[in-house]
């Protein structure tokens, strides 16, 4: 009984979190005139990231949480995937 408490606890705690960084405002920042010159002059040439990279770490945690999903029955290790995600979102969703 205790442990469907705690289960259920932290199953609120974690969705709380999520419904927080759901609505957050997205992030807009200002850029101040002595750092213009970085934007117009930047350090790296080429600041593409490949998109296979980008995906190694994607299905290295989605498949060790399907995994551990389907081998225990529970879906507790889903939220690292939204907590990583929502904030990414809430600071790229609006362009410059």
């Amino acid at each position: 009984m205790r442990e469907l408490a705690i289960e259920i606890g932290v199953r609120a705690l974690l969705f709380g979190v999520f419904v927080f960084t759901e609505f957050l405002d997205p992030f807009q920042r200002v850029i101040q005139p002595e750092e213009i010159w970085l934007y117009k002059n930047p350090l790296v040439q080429s600041d593409n990231i490949p998109t296979r990279l980008m995906f190694i770490p994607l299905w290295v945690e989605s498949s060790a949480s399907f995994l551990h999903t389907f081998a225990t029955d529970s879906t507790i290790l889903l939220w690292p995937t939204q907590l990583a995600i929502n904030p990414t979102l809430v600071c790229k969703s609006q362009p410059r």
